[in-house]
């Protein structure tokens, strides 16, 4: 519906209204068919042996927190990381408890922060997971036991 004030056609909001939301219609079509999952790829890593060296071990849960704040911001790889990280600790906490077990509480704030730091989306934890481990790093006597 229209109206002519003076000479000039002017349309009423209701049309206007209806011709925005038709023109914004269109077609649309999902071809499901099409669709295919992705290729599996297999992730298993190498087991870690328990008689491995704890510089070794050291070293990797070294590589393997570094970054763990930075899987956790772009929400990738955080939760594998975290599993390779258990496994390496699963190998070095009991050497370290051998030795002595007053040793493992620092090693164990470290671990404790890499975990709240993945399972609740806190990347400043794990950050200062990885400063802890470090520091409990550099204190530890490799050479004692």
């Amino acid at each position: 519906m229209s109206i002519r004030l003076r000479g000039a056609l002017v349309a009423t909001p209701g049309l206007m209204v209806g011709a925005l939301v038709l023109g914004a219609c269109g077609s649309t079509y999902i071809n499901t068919a099409a669709t295919t999952a992705p290729p599996t790829v297999p992730t298993t890593l190498p087991a870690i042996p328990a008689d491995a060296p704890l510089s070794e071990l050291f070293a990797q849960l070294d590589s393997l927190m570094r970054g763990l704040d930075e899987l956790i911001v772009n929400d990738e790889g955080d939760d594998a990381a975290l599993e390779r990280i258990e496994a390496v600790w699963d190998a070095a906490e009991p050497q370290i408890r051998e030795r002595n077990p007053d040793d493992l509480f620092p090693f164990e704030q470290a671990l404790t922060l890499a975990r709240t730091g993945v399972e609740r989306r806190r990347p400043a934890d794990a950050s200062k997971g990885y400063k802890l481990l470090v520091t409990a790093v550099n204190e530890y006597d490799l050479t004692a036991g």
